[in-house]
């Protein structure tokens, strides 16, 4: 036996006491034990983020939806494709043209009682969504948006974007994102479209 090498162990546990002391492969199993875990996080995080990203793009998209049709002194229908086609621009890389669609609409309230929808357009592609608010004629449903005073009109932009998870580990499984969004008319009711 030389001097560097420790002594055996004798006895009829000698190689447990030897297992209990090497080191070799211990870097091995502890990456085997802490690689799932790590995985997971990262996964999840990838999820959770795409998901944040998707939230935020679309709420900002439906802000400055309301905002383009609110600033005008009249509305046309040009403005309001114009205004549709911005929002590809906002919500890149999520495709509100394939996977989403962008509704505006405006609403007066002559009663103090009763809003009703005096207009409503939609973006020509994406998927097929009904107003959550209404149809034009209908009193809109307002719950939750903003309570109208007698005789003020706002304008209402809803997005609906079909949401596809990255990863699938923490968000499972696609959902529908809604997001809406009310403005106030800078110069006027804009009570009609013009053509």
């Amino acid at each position: 036996m030389d001097a560097a090498s420790p002594p055996r162990s004798r006895g009829p546990l000698g190689w447990l006491r030897r297992f209990r002391r090497c080191q070799r492969a211990v870097a091995a199993v502890e990456m085997a034990l802490a690689a799932p875990v790590l995985i997971g996080l990262l996964l999840g995080t990838l999820d959770v983020g795409w998901l944040l990203l998707a939230e935020y793009k679309l709420q900002r998209a439906s802000a400055t939806l309301a905002d383009l049709i609110a600033r005008d002194r009249q509305i046309n229908e040009r403005a309001i494709a114009d205004s549709f086609k911005a929002l590809a621009a906002i919500t890149t890389p999520f495709d509100l043209g394939a996977q989403g669609r962008a509704l505006v609409s405006s609403i007066r309230d002559d009663s103090g009682r009763t809003p009703r929808i005096l207009w409503q357009r939609q973006s020509q592609s994406g998927i097929t969504v009904t107003s959550r608010i209404g149809s034009p004629g209908q009193i809109a449903n307002l719950d939750g948006l903003i309570d109208l005073e007698r005789g003020e009109s706002v304008i209402v932009a809803e997005i609906f974007y079909r949401f596809d998870p990255l990863v699938g580990f923490v968000v499972a499984k696609p959902r529908t994102l809604y997001y809406a969004w009310v403005a106030t008319p800078r110069y006027g009711s804009l009570e009609t479209v013009l053509p």
